[in-house]
C-alpha cells in the first residue's frame, strides 16, 4: 500500500494578495461609511454648481460695458449685479471654509470611535490582516475620496475667490477669500479628517470626539485671524493726507484694486510735523472725531490744525499673499502628520479594551 502524499497548497502571489486585500478593504469601508460618502459627495457637488452658477453671474456682471460710453442705467445694473452675486460668493466661500469640519466629523470620527463603541475592534482585528495594515487600508480609501472632493472644491473656490475680489474691492488677505483660496481647502479637509479619526481613537466614544472635533476648529479659527497678520514681519509707510478720496463703488474699473493686510483695520497712528505719533483713538475722540462721515475737507482741515500731517500703516504687502497660504498650508499638514502619529500610537498598542 503507498502511503498517500498530502502536500501544502501554493502560496498565492503577492499581487493577488495585495488586489484581494484592497477589494476587501473597499467594500467594508464602503459599507460601512457608504451614507457619509454619498452625502459628502451630494453636497459638493450641489456647491460646485450653485458656484459656477454664481462665478457666471459675476463674470458676466464684470464684462458689461465700463467706459466713459456707458448708460447710467447699464453702471447702475453692473453694480447692483456685482453686489448681489458678491453677497452669494460671500455665503459659498464661507460655507467652503467651514465643509473641513464636516468632513472630521462625519467621515473621520466614526472610523475608529464607532468601532470602540459597537466593541467590534477585535473581531476585525483578529482577521487575517494586522490592526495596523486595517486602519492603513480605510484610511487611504477615505483620504482617497476626500483629497477628490476638497480638489474639486479647491478649484472651483479659487476662481469664485478671484472674481469676488475684483467685483467687492475687497483684499485677497480678507477673511473667507484668504482661507477659500491659495488651495487651503485641499489641505485642510484630510488634516480635520485625520483629527477627527484620532480624537475618536483617543476618546473612544462619537459625541465626546464630535464636540473635541467642533471646538478645536473655533479655537483653531480664532487663533488664525491671530496669528495670520504677524507671520511675517509686517512693513510700515506713511500716509501722507489728502482733502480729497475717491469713493469706490462695487466693481470699479477706475482704480486698482486693493490688496494688502493693513493690520490694525488701517487705522494706525497719525504723525505730526515733528515726527511724533498719535493715537488713532485719541485724534478721533479729543479731535476730529465729530465730523460727519463723507466731510473729507473738513476732516482734513480739523487734521492739519492739530498739525497732525500724515497717517502711519503697518500692513503686509500684496507679494507675501502666496507665502502666507503656503505658511498655513504648512499648519494643515502638520496637524495631518501629528494626528495620524497619534492614531498609529494607539492602534499599535492595541487600546482595544473598553
Amino acid at each position: 500500500m503507498s502511503t498517500a502524499t498530502i502536500s501544502a497548497p501554493a502560496a498565492r502571489p503577492a499581487r493577488v494578495v495585495r488586489r484581494d486585500f484592497w477589494r476587501g478593504m473597499i467594500w467594508l469601508t464602503w459599507r460601512q461609511h457608504r451614507w457619509q460618502i454619498l452625502i459628502a459627495t451630494a453636497v459638493t457637488a450641489a456647491m460646485l454648481i450653485w458656484m459656477v452658477v454664481n462665478a457666471s453671474e459675476i463674470q458676466s456682471a464684470l464684462d458689461l460695458c465700463t467706459g466713459p460710453d456707458c448708460s447710467k442705467a447699464i453702471a447702475d445694473e453692473r453694480v447692483s449685479r456685482l453686489s448681489r452675486a458678491a453677497v452669494y460668493a460671500g455665503y459659498q466661500l464661507n460655507t467652503v471654509v467651514f465643509l473641513p469640519v464636516l468632513l472630521g466629523l462625519f467621515l473621520g470620527v466614526p472610523v475608529l470611535a464607532r468601532e470602540y463603541e459597537q466593541r467590534t475592534l477585535m473581531l476585525a482585528w483578529s482577521q487575517d490582516i494586522s490592526p495596523l495594515r486595517w486602519l492603513l487600508g480605510k484610511l487611504a480609501i477615505l483620504g482617497v475620496v476626500v483629497a477628490a472632493l476638497a480638489t474639486a472644491l479647491a478649484g472651483e473656490a479659487e476662481h469664485v475667490v478671484g472674481l469676488t475680489h475684483l467685483a467687492d474691492r475687497t483684499s485677497l488677505f480678507d477673511g473667507a477669500l484668504f482661507q477659500a483660496g491659495g488651495w487651503l481647502p485641499l489641505t485642510l479637509a484630510p488634516a480635520w479628517m485625520m483629527f477627527g479619526v484620532a480624537a475618536g481613537a483617543v476618546l473612544r466614544r462619537t459625541l465626546p470626539a464630535l464636540a473635541v472635533v467642533i471646538g478645536a476648529f473655533i479655537g483653531r479659527t480664532v487663533l488664525m485671524v491671530q496669528l495670520r497678520p504677524h507671520f511675517m514681519t509686517p512693513l510700515t509707510s506713511t500716509r501722507s493726507l489728502e482733502a480729497g478720496r475717491h469713493v469706490v463703488t462695487a466693481g470699479d474699473p477706475l482704480q486698482p484694486v486693493p490688496n494688502e493686510l493693513l493690520l490694525d483695520g488701517g487705522n494706525g497712528p497719525f504723525l505730526d510735523t515733528a515726527g511724533h505719533t498719535h493715537a488713532y483713538k485719541e485724534v478721533m475722540s479729543q479731535w476730529c472725531g465729530s465730523i460727519p462721515d463723507g466731510k473729507d475737507n473738513a476732516f482734513v482741515a480739523c487734521l492739519k490744525q492739530h498739525d497732525l500731517v500724515g497717517i502711519q500703516q503697518s500692513y503686509q504687502p500684496a507679494s507675501r499673499l502666496g507665502t502666507f497660504h503656503l505658511i498655513e498650508n504648512g499648519f494643515n499638514l502638520t496637524l495631518l502628520v501629528v494626528s495620524l502619529a497619534v492614531t498609529w500610537w494607539i492602534v499599535r498598542k492595541g487600546r482595544t479594551t473598553m
